[in-house]
C-alpha cells in the first residue's frame, strides 16, 4: 500500500514529523515502513529552509526502494537552469530575475557542495514524469491518456531522455506542450486580453483548468484551479469546454500535487486526489495512505503542520 505525499519544497523537519506520524522509522539512515510505501508527488526543492536535507531524505529512500517518486515542474526547472544550451541561449532556462529568485534557495543550500548538488541535477534527471501502477496514477499536475501515450512512445517509458529534454524548452513543439501540461497544468489562454494576478505576484494571461471536474457551464472564476477570485465571471465558450480533456469517473484513482491548495485536505472527485496543501506557505504537509481503493476517501489524510524554522 502507498502512502502520497505532497510537495514538500525543502521542509525536512516537517517530512520527518509526518513519517512519524505515520509509523515510519529510520533505519540505517533511511525512513521506511515495514508494510507501506512512500510515493513523492515531486517539488522537493526550492522555498523551504531545509532543501539539501530534504533530498538527503528523499532520495535514499527511492534509492534504497522504501518510496517512489516523479518528477515536479522544479525539479525540470532545475535540470533547465543548469544545463547549457545549444542554440544559441547560454541555459535551457533563462536566468531571468523571476527564475533567479525562484532557484535562490537552493542554490543557497547547496554553495558549499557543488558535487552534491551535481548528483542530485542527474538523479532528479531520472526522476519519471509520471507512474501509471493499473489502479494507480501519480503525477506531478495533470494527467491525460492521450499525452501520456505520446510521451511514453518518444521516450519507449517515462524518463526524460537528453534529446527529449532540449525539445521541451523549445517553445511550441510537441515535446514543451507535453511538458507544459504534465508538470504544470492544463492551461487556458484568456480571451479580450484579460489578464490576473497569481499566488506569487506575476501577471499572467493563461489560467490552469480544474481538468477534473469541467461542466458545460463554466466562467473564467469557477473553472480556474488558483487565484480565480479575481477574474470575472464571463463564461467560457462551449467548443473550447468541449476541448478540454476531462478526467473520467471510471478511471483509477489519480494523485498530484502542484495546485496550493489551502484548509482541510478533501478529495477533489471520488478518483481524483490533490496531496499539495501549501506547507511553503502557511500550509500543511499531506499525506494520503492509499489502501486499494478505487473510490478515495478522505478520512484516509494526515496532515502535519510546519515544524521548520
Amino acid at each position: 500500500m502507498y502512502d502520497i505525499i505532497g510537495d514538500i519544497h525543502g521542509y525536512a523537519n516537517t517530512l520527518e514529523a509526518l513519517f512519524k506520524k505515520i509509523g515510519y522509522i529510520k533505519k540505517d539512515g533511511i525512513y521506511q515502513h515495514p508494510e507501506r510505501k512512500a510515493v513523492f508527488v515531486g517539488d522537493f526543492i526550492d522555498r523551504g529552509p531545509a532543501i539539501r536535507e530534504c533530498l538527503q531524505i528523499v532520495k535514499p529512500m527511492v534509492d534504497s526502494g522504501f518510496a517512489l517518486a516523479v518528477m515536479g515542474n522544479h525539479e525540470y526547472n532545475a535540470i533547465c537552469y543548469h544545463t547549457p544550451a545549444m542554440d544559441g541561449r547560454d541555459w535551457l532556462r533563462e536566468r531571468s530575475e523571476k527564475n533567479v529568485k525562484q532557484h535562490h534557495l537552493t542554490l543557497k543550500s547547496f554553495i558549499d557542495y557543488d558535487t552534491e548538488w551535481k548528483d542530485y541535477l542527474e538523479w532528479f534527471k531520472k526522476l519519471p514524469v509520471y507512474l501509471d501502477f493499473g489502479r494507480l496514477r501519480i503525477v506531478h499536475a495533470f494527467w491525460n491518456n492521450e499525452i501520456i501515450d505520446k510521451i511514453t512512445d518518444a521516450l519507449k517509458g517515462n524518463r526524460l531522455n537528453d534529446s527529449f529534454l532540449f525539445q521541451s524548452t523549445v517553445k511550441n513543439s510537441k515535446q514543451y506542450q507535453w511538458i507544459e501540461d504534465l508538470l504544470k497544468g492544463y492551461e487556458l489562454q484568456l480571451p479580450d486580453n484579460i489578464k490576473y494576478t497569481d499566488k506569487d505576484g506575476f501577471v499572467r494571461s493563461e489560467i490552469r483548468v480544474k481538468w477534473w471536474k469541467v461542466s458545460k457551464q463554466e466562467t473564467l472564476r469557477s473553472i480556474c484551479v488558483k487565484d480565480g477570485h479575481t477574474l470575472p465571471d464571463k463564461s467560457v465558450p462551449s467548443e473550447i469546454i468541449a476541448g478540454i480533456p476531462v478526467y473520467k469517473a471510471n478511471e483509477p484513482p489519480v494523485f498530484f500535487g502542484h495546485y496550493w491548495n489551502t484548509g482541510n485536505p478533501s478529495i477533489l472527485m471520488n478518483n481524483v486526489c490533490c496531496v499539495d496543501y501549501s506547507i511553503a506557505r502557511g500550509g500543511q504537509l499531506v499525506a494520503y495512505r492509499w489502501n486499494g481503493e478505487s473510490l478515495l476517501d478522505s478520512a484516509n489524510f494526515v496532515t502535519q503542520d510546519n515544524v521548520d524554522s
